[in-house]
C-alpha cells in the first residue's frame, strides 16, 4: 500500500509540477487517438508478446506456444502490482510448470536462461542509454539526479545482498546434496542453451526492438515528433527505472523520468506525457487483468484436476 501510495503521489502531483502539464490535457489526447492507431498499437504490443514466447520456449524444450503466453502474461500480471514483484511472478511460474510435469531442476533451468536473457538484453540496453547521457547535458539536466542515483545504489545493492544470500546458502547446503543440484542445473542450462541459443537471441533481441518501435508508435499517434535517439535513450530509461523496487513497475517513476527525458529533446510535455502512459498502458496496465484471468484459469484448472480423483 506504501509503495501504491508513492507512485500515486508521483503521478498526481510530482510529474504534473515537475513538467508543467495538466492530466485534463492528457486525457483529452489521448481520446482523441484514431482507431486505427490503437489497432496498430494492440498489433505491435501482440506482436512482442509473442516474439518473447520464444525466449520461454527455447528456454524449456517441450513448452507449447499456448502454455509460453500463459506463463508470460500470468507471470507479468503478478509482478506488476507488486514491489519485488518479480519473485512472485517467478513463484506463479513455478506452481504453473510443476502442475504441467516439469521437474525443478527444468524449471530452475528455465527461469535461469529466461531471465538471464531479459537481464542481460536489459542492462545492455541501460548501459548504452546512460553513455548516451553523458554527451547529452541538456537531457541530462531535464532528469531528476537524485532519482537515478537511487536507481543505480538500488540496482547495486539487490545484486549484492543476492551475492551474499547466494553464497550463504551454498556454505550451508553444500554438503547436502546443493553441489549435485547445481551440477544437474549447470548441465540443463548447458543444454537448453545449445540447443536454442538461436531463438533466445532472436526473441531476447526482437521483444526490446518491438517495444521501442510501440513506443515511437505511441509518440507518433500523439504527433510528438522526435528523434530515434530520443526514443531509444526515453525506453533505456523506463528499463533501468523498472528494476528500482520503490513501485510495482517503477510505477510514477518511469513515467515522470521518460517524459522528462523526451521533453528534454525537445519534445511538447503535454504530448510526450500522453505518449508516455499510453506506451505503458501496453507495457504494464494492460498485463494485470490478462494475467489475472490466465492466473484465475490455471487455478481453476488445477484445483479441478486435484478434485477429479477424490470424487472418482
Amino acid at each position: 500500500m506504501l509503495s501504491i501510495g508513492i507512485a500515486v503521489a508521483l503521478l498526481k502531483f510530482f510529474l504534473p509540477h515537475e513538467l508543467g502539464i495538466g492530466w485534463a490535457d492528457t486525457e483529452d489526447q489521448l481520446e482523441a487517438i484514431p482507431l486505427w492507431d490503437v489497432v496498430s498499437l494492440i498489433g505491435v504490443w501482440a506482436a512482442g508478446l509473442w516474439l518473447h514466447t520464444v525466449v520461454l520456449r527455447r528456454s524449456l524444450p517441450g513448452l507449447s506456444r499456448t502454455r509460453a503466453f500463459a506463463l508470460n502474461l500470468g507471470g507479468s500480471g503478478v509482478s506488476n502490482i507488486l514491489p519485488f514483484g518479480g519473485a512472485a511472478g517467478i513463484g506463479l511460474n513455478y506452481a504453473m510448470l510443476r502442475s504441467w510435469g516439469y521437474n525443478r531442476v527444468q524449471i530452475t533451468a528455465f527461469a535461469t536462461v529466461s531471465n538471464l536473457v531479459v537481464a542481460l538484453v536489459k542492462i545492455a540496453i541501460v548501459a548504452v542509454g546512460l553513455v548516451a547521457f553523458l554527451f547529452m547535458p541538456n537531457v541530462a539536466s531535464q532528469l531528476s539526479r537524485p532519482t537515478g542515483a537511487i536507481a543505480i545504489y538500488v540496482t547495486i545493492g539487490i545484486a549484492v545482498v543476492g551475492g551474499v544470500v547466494a553464497y550463504q546458502r551454498w556454505r550451508r547446503g553444500r554438503d547436502h546434496g546443493l553441489l549435485t543440484w547445481l551440477n544437474e542445473l549447470w548441465d540443463q542450462c548447458a543444454h537448453v542453451l545449445r540447443r536454442g541459443w538461436r531463438g533466445l537471441a532472436v526473441g531476447g533481441l526482437g521483444y526490446p526492438a518491438l517495444q521501442m518501435l510501440l513506443l515511437w508508435l505511441c509518440l507518433a499517434a500523439l504527433q510528438v515528433h522526435v528523434t530515434i535517439a530520443a526514443v531509444f535513450a526515453a525506453y533505456a530509461v523506463e528499463r533501468m527505472l523498472t528494476l528500482v523496487p520503490i513501485t510495482p513497475g517503477g510505477l510514477g517513476l518511469v513515467e515522470t523520468a521518460a517524459t522528462a527525458t523526451l521533453v528534454g529533446f525537445g519534445a511538447d510535455p503535454v504530448s510526450a506525457a500522453a505518449g508516455v502512459v499510453l506506451f505503458r498502458v501496453f507495457s504494464y496496465l494492460i498485463e494485470i487483468p490478462l494475467g489475472a484471468v490466465v492466473a484465475a484459469t490455471w487455478f481453476a484448472r488445477s484445483r479441478a484436476a486435484r478434485a477429479r480423483p477424490a470424487s472418482a
